[in-house]
C-alpha cells in the first residue's frame, strides 16, 4: 500500500470565526489544494503555502489555522510551532485537512531625522513581538504583525 504525501485544502481571502467550542466557520474566500513533503517544518510549510497562493515568502507572512477532526465535530487550532505542524502533517497523510490561511505583507518603515534627513533606524514586522518586548531595547520600535481575522479571532 502506498502512502500519499500530506494533503491540504488551503482556504484564504475570507473571514474565519470560531464559536465557544473552537468550531470554525469560514465566510467567503477561495480554496486551493496543496501537497507537501512528510518532513516539512512549520517554516517550510508556510513557504510552500505562500508560494502556492502566489506570494513571495520574502515579502509576505502567513498565519495558519488548521481544522482538526474531533469525534464527529471539528476544532480549529493555530499551527504556530513545529509540533503542531507535525501533528497536522500526520493527519493530512490520511485525510484531506483544511488550513485557513491569512497572509500579510511584511512592511519596513523608515524613520528620518527631520533636521538633517538622515535615517535613524528601520522597524520590521516581528511575529512574536510580545515575547521580545521585555528584552528589546525600547528605542527600537517593535510591533506585532496584525494578521487580520486569525489573530483577532484568537485574541492575540
Amino acid at each position: 500500500m502506498s502512502v500519499r504525501p500530506p494533503s491540504f485544502m488551503l482556504v484564504y481571502d475570507g473571514e474565519l470565526s470560531l464559536d465557544d467550542k473552537f468550531s470554525p466557520t469560514y465566510i467567503g474566500g477561495k480554496c486551493r489544494p496543496l501537497q507537501v513533503p512528510f518532513n516539512s517544518t512549520l517554516k517550510q510549510l508556510k513557504e510552500r503555502v505562500l508560494r502556492a497562493l502566489k506570494y513571495d515568502p520574502s515579502k509576505f507572512l502567513a498565519a495558519i489555522v488548521a481544522r482538526f477532526p474531533v469525534g464527529k465535530e471539528f476544532m480549529a487550532s493555530k499551527v504556530e510551532d513545529d509540533d503542531a505542524c507535525e501533528f497536522a502533517l500526520s493527519l493530512a497523510a490520511t485525510e484531506l485537512l483544511i488550513l485557513y490561511v491569512e497572509v500579510e505583507e511584511i512592511r519596513t518603515e523608515c524613520n528620518f531625522d527631520e533636521d538633517n534627513s538622515t535615517q535613524i533606524h528601520d522597524s520590521v514586522v516581528v511575529e512574536h513581538a510580545d515575547e521580545l518586548r521585555d528584552t528589546t531595547d525600547r528605542s527600537i520600535p517593535v510591533r506585532n504583525a496584525n494578521l487580520g481575522s486569525i489573530h483577532e479571532t484568537y485574541g492575540t
